[in-house]
């Protein structure tokens, strides 16, 4: 899945557990229980392809990190009881992503993508499923999710 709806359904984990022992290992685990769900990616043929583009910087990274910034804003501002507790479990939810950027970086100096370097990577890679066709999964989960979030402001 794609940030946002990494964050949102982690900042719901916060909201339902606020023990944040519980709350945040709960929401890094579903960060990888949403990737193996087939969602939206930019369109590339390779990996190289895909995380070099200027569509995926835009998209997942600017994007992406605009959009769990407005969620974190949202929380702050309405105050729901436990809302410092969602902010850092969609923080923890998304921030598996983070540790992908050094493939970003590696595709953009030219190189390769790293995912064959790192165990973790590679098993991020491979419980993927992924495509550009598969948008519709990511509006409904987000549409789901803000609703059920938008209950609890």
């Amino acid at each position: 899945m794609t940030a946002p709806n990494h964050a949102i359904t982690g900042a719901l984990i916060g909201l339902a557990l606020p023990n944040m022992w519980l709350g945040v290992p709960l929401a890094i685990l579903s960060h990888f229980v949403l990737d193996a769900i087939p969602h939206y990616d930019v369109p590339g043929d390779t990996n190289e392809a895909r995380i070099g583009s200027k569509q995926f910087l835009l998209v997942q990274i600017l994007g992406g990190g605009a959009v769990c910034a407005l969620l974190v804003f949202v929380l702050w501002h309405f105050a729901p009881v436990h809302w410092f507790s969602a902010a850092v479990c969609a923080f923890a939810a998304a921030s598996p992503d983070l540790l992908s950027f050094p493939r970003f970086v590696s595709v953009k100096r030219g190189g390769h993508d790293l995912v064959e370097k790192n165990w973790f990577w590679k098993f991020h890679n491979d419980i993927q499923r992924q495509h550009p066709r598969y948008l519709s999964v990511e509006l409904v989960w987000f549409g789901v999710a803000a609703t059920i979030l938008a209950a609890q402001l």
